[in-house]
Protein backbone atom coordinates (compact mmCIF):
# COMPACT_ATOMS: atom_id res chain seq x y z
CA UNK A 1 0.00 0.00 0.00
CA UNK A 2 1.64 3.44 -0.99
CA UNK A 3 1.55 6.00 2.02
CA UNK A 4 1.43 8.73 -0.01
CA UNK A 5 -2.20 8.09 -1.76
CA UNK A 6 -3.12 7.78 2.30
CA UNK A 7 -1.18 11.03 3.23
CA UNK A 8 -3.27 12.67 0.42
CA UNK A 9 -6.82 11.45 1.58
CA UNK A 10 -5.73 12.42 5.03
CA UNK A 11 -5.62 16.45 3.84
CA UNK A 12 -9.31 15.95 3.21
CA UNK A 13 -9.70 15.98 6.76
CA UNK A 14 -10.06 18.87 8.34
CA UNK A 15 -7.97 20.45 10.88
CA UNK A 16 -9.59 19.51 14.50
CA UNK A 17 -7.04 22.05 16.26
CA UNK A 18 -7.43 25.62 16.41
CA UNK A 19 -4.59 26.66 14.41
CA UNK A 20 -4.61 30.07 15.62
CA UNK A 21 -4.56 29.73 18.87
CA UNK A 22 -2.65 26.91 20.09
CA UNK A 23 0.53 25.85 19.30
CA UNK A 24 0.62 23.23 16.25
CA UNK A 25 3.48 21.30 16.43
CA UNK A 26 2.97 18.06 14.81
CA UNK A 27 1.06 17.29 11.19
CA UNK A 28 -2.24 16.06 11.40
CA UNK A 29 -0.69 13.17 9.04
CA UNK A 30 1.99 12.14 11.38
CA UNK A 31 -0.46 11.73 14.39
CA UNK A 32 -3.07 9.72 12.75
CA UNK A 33 -0.39 7.70 10.64
CA UNK A 34 1.03 6.42 13.90
CA UNK A 35 -2.37 6.39 15.47
CA UNK A 36 -3.62 3.94 12.99
CA UNK A 37 0.16 2.07 12.83
CA UNK A 38 -0.37 1.35 16.33
CA UNK A 39 -4.03 0.19 16.46
CA UNK A 40 -3.19 -2.37 13.35
CA UNK A 41 -0.22 -3.20 15.85
CA UNK A 42 -2.50 -3.70 18.46
CA UNK A 43 -2.08 -0.75 20.43
CA UNK A 44 -4.63 0.05 23.23
CA UNK A 45 -4.49 3.66 23.84
CA UNK A 46 -2.84 7.15 23.36
CA UNK A 47 0.17 5.94 25.47
CA UNK A 48 0.76 3.22 23.47
CA UNK A 49 0.91 5.56 20.49
CA UNK A 50 3.38 7.86 21.95
CA UNK A 51 5.41 4.53 22.63
CA UNK A 52 5.33 3.38 19.21
CA UNK A 53 5.91 6.80 17.62
CA UNK A 54 8.98 6.87 20.18
CA UNK A 55 10.50 2.58 19.61
CA UNK A 56 9.55 3.24 15.55
CA UNK A 57 10.85 6.46 15.01
CA UNK A 58 13.73 5.44 12.23
CA UNK A 59 11.37 3.20 10.67
CA UNK A 60 8.49 6.47 10.65
CA UNK A 61 11.11 8.93 9.48
CA UNK A 62 10.72 7.28 6.00
CA UNK A 63 7.78 8.24 4.99
CA UNK A 64 6.45 10.76 7.97
CA UNK A 65 8.55 14.24 8.31
CA UNK A 66 8.08 14.17 12.04
CA UNK A 67 9.67 17.66 12.31
CA UNK A 68 9.27 18.20 16.04
CA UNK A 69 9.57 14.24 16.99
CA UNK A 70 6.52 11.95 18.12
CA UNK A 71 3.68 13.61 19.16
CA UNK A 72 3.07 12.65 23.33
CA UNK A 73 -0.04 10.94 24.09
CA UNK A 74 -1.73 14.15 24.94
CA UNK A 75 -1.40 15.07 21.52
CA UNK A 76 -2.72 12.17 20.08
CA UNK A 77 -5.86 12.07 22.75
CA UNK A 78 -6.70 15.74 21.67
CA UNK A 79 -6.44 15.33 18.46
CA UNK A 80 -8.33 12.27 17.91
CA UNK A 81 -11.23 13.78 20.36
CA UNK A 82 -11.93 16.17 17.79
CA UNK A 83 -11.18 14.94 14.83
CA UNK A 84 -14.44 14.17 12.79
CA UNK A 85 -15.05 10.51 12.71
CA UNK A 86 -16.87 10.51 9.35
CA UNK A 87 -13.72 12.79 7.24
CA UNK A 88 -11.85 9.92 9.03
CA UNK A 89 -13.66 6.80 7.90
CA UNK A 90 -14.08 8.38 4.38
CA UNK A 91 -10.16 8.76 4.27
CA UNK A 92 -9.59 5.36 5.23
CA UNK A 93 -12.34 3.70 3.02
CA UNK A 94 -11.08 5.96 -0.22
CA UNK A 95 -7.23 4.91 0.29
CA UNK A 96 -8.20 1.15 1.02
CA UNK A 97 -10.68 1.35 -2.28
CA UNK A 98 -7.81 2.69 -4.24
CA UNK A 99 -5.37 0.61 -2.95
CA UNK A 100 -7.84 -2.64 -3.84
CA UNK A 101 -8.46 -1.53 -7.43
CA UNK A 102 -4.58 -1.15 -8.26
CA UNK A 103 -3.94 -4.87 -7.35
CA UNK A 104 -6.33 -6.14 -9.45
Amino acid sequence: MEIEKLKEEIKSISEPRSIGYGNIRHKLEDIIIIGMCTVICEGEDFADMEEFGKSRKDFLTKFLELPNGTPDSDTFRRVFEKINPSELSSCLINWISSERKNTR
